[in-house]
Protein backbone atom coordinates (compact mmCIF):
# COMPACT_ATOMS: atom_id res chain seq x y z
CA UNK A 1 0.00 0.00 0.00
CA UNK A 2 2.92 2.48 0.56
CA UNK A 3 4.30 1.81 -3.16
CA UNK A 4 2.52 2.15 -5.69
CA UNK A 5 4.96 0.49 -8.22
CA UNK A 6 7.06 -1.99 -7.01
CA UNK A 7 10.31 -3.34 -9.14
CA UNK A 8 10.90 -6.46 -10.11
CA UNK A 9 13.87 -5.75 -12.90
CA UNK A 10 15.70 -2.80 -13.88
CA UNK A 11 18.84 -2.78 -15.89
CA UNK A 12 20.31 0.32 -17.33
CA UNK A 13 23.77 1.10 -19.31
CA UNK A 14 24.73 4.08 -17.37
CA UNK A 15 24.18 6.65 -20.53
CA UNK A 16 21.25 9.36 -19.91
CA UNK A 17 17.95 9.03 -21.20
CA UNK A 18 18.46 11.79 -23.87
CA UNK A 19 21.17 9.93 -25.73
CA UNK A 20 20.24 8.03 -28.29
CA UNK A 21 22.85 5.33 -26.87
CA UNK A 22 20.44 4.62 -23.42
CA UNK A 23 19.28 1.28 -22.83
CA UNK A 24 17.02 0.23 -20.43
CA UNK A 25 14.71 -2.89 -19.40
CA UNK A 26 12.62 -2.56 -16.26
CA UNK A 27 9.93 -4.84 -14.92
CA UNK A 28 7.72 -3.49 -12.37
CA UNK A 29 4.31 -4.61 -10.70
CA UNK A 30 1.72 -1.86 -10.72
CA UNK A 31 -0.27 -3.04 -6.86
CA UNK A 32 -2.57 -0.40 -7.73
CA UNK A 33 -3.79 -2.56 -10.53
CA UNK A 34 -3.93 -5.83 -9.00
CA UNK A 35 -7.02 -5.42 -6.96
CA UNK A 36 -9.18 -4.46 -10.76
CA UNK A 37 -8.85 -6.01 -13.51
CA UNK A 38 -6.37 -3.78 -15.25
CA UNK A 39 -3.11 -5.74 -15.62
CA UNK A 40 -0.74 -6.22 -13.01
CA UNK A 41 2.99 -6.10 -14.46
CA UNK A 42 4.60 -2.30 -16.68
CA UNK A 43 7.38 -3.69 -18.91
CA UNK A 44 10.03 -0.82 -20.17
CA UNK A 45 12.36 -1.65 -22.95
CA UNK A 46 14.54 1.57 -24.49
CA UNK A 47 17.36 1.28 -26.74
CA UNK A 48 18.03 5.53 -27.60
CA UNK A 49 14.12 6.63 -27.93
CA UNK A 50 12.68 3.42 -28.86
CA UNK A 51 10.79 1.09 -27.29
CA UNK A 52 7.63 1.04 -25.13
CA UNK A 53 7.13 2.38 -21.93
CA UNK A 54 4.75 0.82 -18.98
CA UNK A 55 3.89 -1.19 -21.32
CA UNK A 56 0.95 -3.52 -19.14
CA UNK A 57 1.02 -7.51 -19.37
CA UNK A 58 -0.90 -10.00 -16.99
CA UNK A 59 -4.60 -8.81 -16.86
CA UNK A 60 -5.43 -12.50 -14.82
CA UNK A 61 -2.59 -11.36 -12.30
CA UNK A 62 -4.83 -10.34 -8.96
CA UNK A 63 -3.95 -9.62 -5.52
CA UNK A 64 -5.13 -13.33 -4.85
CA UNK A 65 -3.60 -14.88 -8.00
CA UNK A 66 0.00 -13.00 -6.73
CA UNK A 67 -0.15 -14.48 -3.48
CA UNK A 68 0.56 -17.52 -4.49
CA UNK A 69 3.73 -18.97 -6.12
CA UNK A 70 3.55 -18.72 -9.84
CA UNK A 71 6.53 -18.37 -12.41
CA UNK A 72 5.98 -15.50 -14.55
CA UNK A 73 8.22 -15.16 -18.04
CA UNK A 74 8.53 -12.21 -20.40
CA UNK A 75 10.35 -12.56 -23.76
CA UNK A 76 11.44 -9.97 -25.56
CA UNK A 77 12.41 -9.55 -29.05
CA UNK A 78 12.74 -8.27 -32.79
CA UNK A 79 10.44 -9.33 -35.63
CA UNK A 80 10.88 -8.19 -38.84
CA UNK A 81 10.54 -4.56 -38.06
CA UNK A 82 8.91 -4.83 -35.20
CA UNK A 83 9.38 -5.50 -31.29
CA UNK A 84 7.61 -8.76 -29.70
CA UNK A 85 7.03 -9.10 -26.38
CA UNK A 86 5.57 -12.56 -25.19
CA UNK A 87 4.37 -13.27 -21.36
CA UNK A 88 4.13 -16.16 -19.82
CA UNK A 89 2.32 -17.78 -16.72
CA UNK A 90 3.33 -21.03 -15.40
CA UNK A 91 4.70 -22.08 -18.64
CA UNK A 92 1.59 -20.95 -20.36
CA UNK A 93 1.58 -18.29 -23.22
CA UNK A 94 -0.96 -16.08 -21.70
CA UNK A 95 -0.52 -12.58 -23.44
CA UNK A 96 1.68 -10.67 -26.68
CA UNK A 97 2.31 -7.22 -27.91
CA UNK A 98 3.94 -5.88 -30.66
CA UNK A 99 5.09 -2.50 -30.80
CA UNK A 100 7.12 -0.73 -33.55
CA UNK A 101 9.68 -0.21 -34.73
CA UNK A 102 12.03 -2.77 -33.55
CA UNK A 103 14.40 -2.10 -30.63
CA UNK A 104 18.61 -2.04 -31.32
CA UNK A 105 20.92 -3.38 -29.25
CA UNK A 106 21.37 -1.94 -25.65
CA UNK A 107 25.72 -1.09 -25.48
CA UNK A 108 27.74 -0.52 -22.94
CA UNK A 109 28.18 -1.66 -19.19
CA UNK A 110 24.93 -2.63 -17.79
CA UNK A 111 24.18 -2.26 -14.04
CA UNK A 112 21.03 -4.04 -12.98
CA UNK A 113 19.07 -4.45 -9.68
CA UNK A 114 16.61 -6.91 -8.76
CA UNK A 115 13.76 -5.43 -6.27
CA UNK A 116 14.89 -1.93 -6.67
CA UNK A 117 15.66 0.41 -9.11
CA UNK A 118 19.85 0.38 -10.03
CA UNK A 119 19.70 4.53 -11.10
CA UNK A 120 16.86 7.18 -11.45
CA UNK A 121 14.91 6.84 -14.47
CA UNK A 122 13.37 9.77 -16.92
CA UNK A 123 11.47 8.09 -19.80
CA UNK A 124 8.79 9.76 -21.50
CA UNK A 125 6.51 11.62 -18.67
CA UNK A 126 7.66 9.02 -16.15
CA UNK A 127 9.94 10.08 -13.56
CA UNK A 128 11.55 8.07 -10.50
CA UNK A 129 13.96 9.41 -7.64
CA UNK A 130 17.03 6.80 -8.33
CA UNK A 131 18.61 3.94 -6.79
CA UNK A 132 16.86 2.06 -4.23
CA UNK A 133 13.34 3.32 -5.20
CA UNK A 134 10.48 0.88 -6.25
CA UNK A 135 10.99 -1.58 -3.47
CA UNK A 136 9.81 -5.00 -4.15
CA UNK A 137 7.57 -6.57 -1.18
CA UNK A 138 7.20 -9.86 -2.34
CA UNK A 139 9.24 -13.25 -2.74
CA UNK A 140 11.40 -14.62 -5.22
CA UNK A 141 12.03 -17.94 -5.20
CA UNK A 142 14.46 -17.69 -8.31
CA UNK A 143 15.06 -14.89 -11.36
CA UNK A 144 16.83 -15.96 -14.94
CA UNK A 145 17.95 -13.65 -17.13
CA UNK A 146 18.45 -15.52 -21.00
CA UNK A 147 21.03 -13.53 -23.30
CA UNK A 148 18.89 -15.37 -26.53
CA UNK A 149 15.24 -15.40 -27.27
CA UNK A 150 13.94 -19.23 -25.16
CA UNK A 151 11.22 -20.94 -27.65
CA UNK A 152 8.23 -21.51 -26.35
CA UNK A 153 8.62 -25.09 -25.81
CA UNK A 154 11.57 -24.63 -23.77
CA UNK A 155 9.49 -22.04 -21.43
CA UNK A 156 6.97 -24.50 -21.35
CA UNK A 157 9.07 -27.97 -20.04
CA UNK A 158 11.66 -25.64 -17.40
CA UNK A 159 9.63 -23.07 -15.71
CA UNK A 160 8.87 -25.70 -12.99
CA UNK A 161 12.70 -27.29 -12.65
CA UNK A 162 16.18 -25.76 -12.11
CA UNK A 163 18.56 -24.86 -15.08
CA UNK A 164 22.23 -26.60 -14.87
CA UNK A 165 24.57 -23.74 -15.46
CA UNK A 166 27.76 -23.83 -18.02
CA UNK A 167 31.28 -24.56 -16.48
CA UNK A 168 34.21 -25.70 -17.18
CA UNK A 169 33.39 -28.81 -18.28
CA UNK A 170 30.11 -28.57 -19.42
CA UNK A 171 28.97 -25.57 -21.53
CA UNK A 172 25.29 -26.33 -21.25
CA UNK A 173 22.72 -23.09 -20.63
CA UNK A 174 25.94 -20.56 -21.62
CA UNK A 175 23.14 -18.13 -22.84
CA UNK A 176 21.93 -17.96 -18.88
CA UNK A 177 23.29 -14.27 -18.25
CA UNK A 178 21.86 -14.48 -14.92
CA UNK A 179 20.61 -17.15 -12.78
CA UNK A 180 19.98 -16.72 -8.62
CA UNK A 181 18.47 -19.77 -7.12
CA UNK A 182 17.18 -17.65 -3.77
CA UNK A 183 16.71 -20.97 -1.86
CA UNK A 184 20.21 -22.28 -1.92
CA UNK A 185 22.21 -22.84 0.61
CA UNK A 186 19.72 -23.46 3.39
CA UNK A 187 21.18 -24.33 6.73
CA UNK A 188 18.21 -25.13 9.51
CA UNK A 189 19.04 -22.76 11.48
CA UNK A 190 16.32 -19.50 11.05
CA UNK A 191 19.15 -17.04 12.04
CA UNK A 192 21.66 -18.02 9.59
CA UNK A 193 18.64 -18.37 6.85
CA UNK A 194 16.76 -15.51 7.29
Amino acid sequence: NKTQKEIVFDLWNNVTGSSSDYGRITLQVNTSNLATSAPAFQLTVRSGSSGPIEQEFGSAVTTATIADFHHYSFRIYNSGSNLRTDFYVDGALTDQSSSSPNLGEILGASRANIGALVAPTSDGAKEYAGLGWGKLTGSLDEFRFWKTKRTSEEIGRYWFDQVYGGTNTDISNTDLGVYFKFNEGITGKPSIDS
